[in-house]
């Protein structure tokens, strides 16, 4: 067989390299260009393994779609599987709906016990239920919830429910079951989902003061999740991605987890994962994982992992119990929370631009550095700060921005703010770093686009492909920006949407 293999039209061309496909592509994947180019573009996309009749079922559905074959036009596939849209859609395809309600009930069990602390918190719980198919993960996590908030618990919670199939989200919306899915309708959990499921002829209805618990929304878990949480459910889903990919999965898992916060995980995926900042926990015979510190508290906590929940959290929450700071539930139960949910002063984009078009900002910049030097009292308002940090850069004084900057910092942690230290890194020639804080920015707010165009600058000086990518990333930003009130301009020179628009289009072309 060949090293690699090459599949030509008119305009445009694709190539690979075999050895760089995962060595658990179907045998009969192998043989045809098609469907190896799809089992090659979706590893990378979505990090997942799709089988030979999946890449079939698709490469169908996109001939039919498209009018072409891929020997006819590899460039439609290709512009398919660099949508995010199209990608929400053609998950269907490569993903597995079968769930029920209380699937895996042990884990609800856990969670039922973790319940009491919660609510002594009197905080708020944020929840994830990732991969979560057609909904019946998150509404089960809802009613149990609750249930018992109407028996004498008071949780503050919220619920966020994705899944890369667009279609299973829609349908998880609906709300609409049938029969298959209360399986475990006759256990111990019967008491809670006849309180929570409406009958309607042969199906069920979830009842509306549980749909409006839960947040649905498509997402890719390659890209990395939009917030941070004190409970992740990712069950069951991690033996679809190839090995290489699992690490950087549950990599972004535990980087999305409050210090102290627990990951679950399916019973069969467990002994699967090894990570630093996760130690194993054991209750009601099952284990599930707990986000430590850092990589020495881990080595601390190992030789405890199989020690029980019940008697271990005690000691946690007594300690943490002192504590005052108003943020999130996992912080009364743990003694440290990230620094991104710290109380910030507000950055407004629209005042930004005010500030600026006053004499390009400079008399604020002044004013606002000659306060940080004095360390006054009165800490100038973040729009202010920014539009400090901007003029200076634009004026090259770089060490002036960095002192307004730091103040900035020590305040306000959003997308604004991590572009703005990029900005000052890139001005000093680190690229490499600036990049870090430029993707920040990005992760933190998909619509603001100029972190999504510096990306895509500095990428020109790499390999093409990715360079095209990228750009096509911040074309997609600046058209999802066109329906916000923020006006990004101010920080790329003033200069419109519309004309990095033009500009990027013609890169393409």
């Amino acid at each position: 067989m060949t090293e690699d293999i090459a599949v030509t039209e008119k305009k445009t061309s694709f190539s690979f390299d075999l050895q760089k496909i995962s060595s658990e592509a179907p045998l009969e994947v192998l043989s045809n260009p098609a469907l190896l180019f799809l089992f090659y573009r979706i590893e990378q996309i979505l990090g997942i393994k799709p089988g030979y009749e999946s890449l079939k079922n698709l490469n169908d559905y996109i001939e039919e779609n498209c009018g072409f074959t891929f020997i006819e036009n590899s460039a439609a596939y290709e512009y398919l599987l660099t949508s995010r849209e199209e990608i929400f859609n053609l998950s269907k395809f490569l993903t597995v709906s079968e769930t029920y309600f209380f699937r895996e009930s042990v884990h609800f069990i856990i969670l039922e016990k973790m319940l009491p602390e919660f609510s002594k918190s009197r905080h708020q719980i944020r929840i994830c239920s990732a991969a979560c198919s057609i909904g019946c993960e998150p509404y089960s996590i809802a009613m149990l919830l609750e249930y018992h908030n109407e028996n004498g618990l008071e949780l503050d919670y919220t619920i966020d429910a994705f899944d890369v199939n667009n279609e299973a989200i829609e349908m998880a919306k609906n709300a609409r079951y049938t029969s298959n899915t209360l399986r475990e309708h006759r256990t111990s959990w019967k008491h809670i989902l006849d309180s929570y499921l409406i009958p309607s002829g042969d199906e069920y209805i979830v009842s509306n003061n549980i749909r409006r618990k839960v947040r649905f929304f498509p997402l890719n878990i390659m890209r990395g999740l939009e917030n941070q949480y004190d409970i992740i459910f990712f069950r069951n889903a991690l033996i679809y991605f190839t090995p290489k990919n699992r690490y950087d999965v549950i990599n972004k898992l535990s980087s999305s987890l409050y210090t102290n916060g627990f990951l679950f995980l399916g019973i069969s995926e467990t002994s699967s994962v090894d990570h630093p900042l996760l130690a194993n926990c054991n209750s009601s015979d099952a284990f599930y994982f707990q986000k430590t510190g850092n990589d020495k508290n881990f080595r601390q906590i190992s030789s405890l992992q199989k020690s029980n929940y019940d008697s271990g959290q005690k000691d946690i929450i007594q300690k943490n119990e002192k504590r005052t700071s108003k943020t999130t539930a996992t912080e009364s139960i743990n003694k440290s929370i990230p620094n991104d949910n710290k109380l910030q002063i507000p950055v407004n984009c629209l005042e930004i631009n005010k500030i600026l078009e006053i004499e390009e900002g400079k008399s604020n910049a002044k004013s606002v550095l000659e306060s940080v030097v004095k360390k006054n009292t009165d800490i100038p308002a973040g729009s202010n700060l920014a539009a400090s940090v901007i003029y200076f850069l634009n004026a090259h004084d770089l060490s002036s921005a960095l002192l307004v900057l730091s103040c900035l910092e020590e305040q306000n942690s959003s997308c604004i703010t991590k572009f703005l230290r990029g900005e000052y890194l890139f001005y000093n020639g680190n690229i490499e770093d600036a990049e870090k804080y430029y993707h920040e920015a990005a992760v933190k707010d998909r619509f603001f686009w100029p972190a999504f165009y510096r990306i895509a600058v500095i990428a020109s000086e790499g390999n093409q492909a990715r360079y095209e990518y990228k750009i096509r990333k911040t074309i997609e930003s600046i058209q999802l920006s066109q329906s916000s009130e923020n006006n990004y301009e101010c920080f790329l020179g003033g200069f419109s949407r519309d004309y990095f628009l033009r500009i990027l289009e013609k890169k393409l072309i």
